[in-house]
């Protein structure tokens, strides 16, 4: 992955609130990442501003590409003025990235949103899976 890959890749992440379906573990290095990303950026209202919107639209699809732009130029920039900060942002970023991939033997379930009806989160199933009363069709 590129270094603009990255950024972007963080960009998103953040702006998006992807970390709301993880598991505590994953919740927890997400936070720690938007926390050194929100310390760096104290003192630019415009990161501030897109890092703020990203919090009041969790869960919502509003997460625009002006937003995701800011905050990757933003990143780009500082990752190229500061080192150290570069390798505690992928520090951080490698923390928090195995929360986000289903890899060999792991699973994401993620259900957003007002649901009606009926919903199943499963990594494997084995036979079939039914709720409430059977329907059978007689022939």
């Amino acid at each position: 992955m590129t270094d603009q890959e990255l950024m972007t890749t963080i960009a998103v992440t953040l702006a998006t609130k992807t970390a709301e379906g993880l598991a505590a573990g994953g919740r927890a290095a997400f936070e720690a990442l938007a926390r050194l990303v929100r310390l760096r950026f104290e003192d630019r209202t415009s990161t501030q501003a897109a890092l703020d919107e990203a919090e009041e639209d969790a869960g919502t699809d509003s997460a625009n590409d002006d937003r995701i732009e800011t905050l990757r130029q933003e990143l780009a920039q500082a990752v190229a003025d500061d080192p150290a900060f570069e390798v505690e942002l992928r520090d951080r970023w490698r923390a928090l990235s195995p929360h986000l991939n289903a890899s060999e033997g792991g699973v994401i379930n993620t259900a957003t949103g007002t649901v009606e009806g009926n919903v199943v989160q499963a990594r494997d199933v084995h036979g079939g899976i039914s709720f409430g009363a059977s329907r059978r069709t007689e022939r």
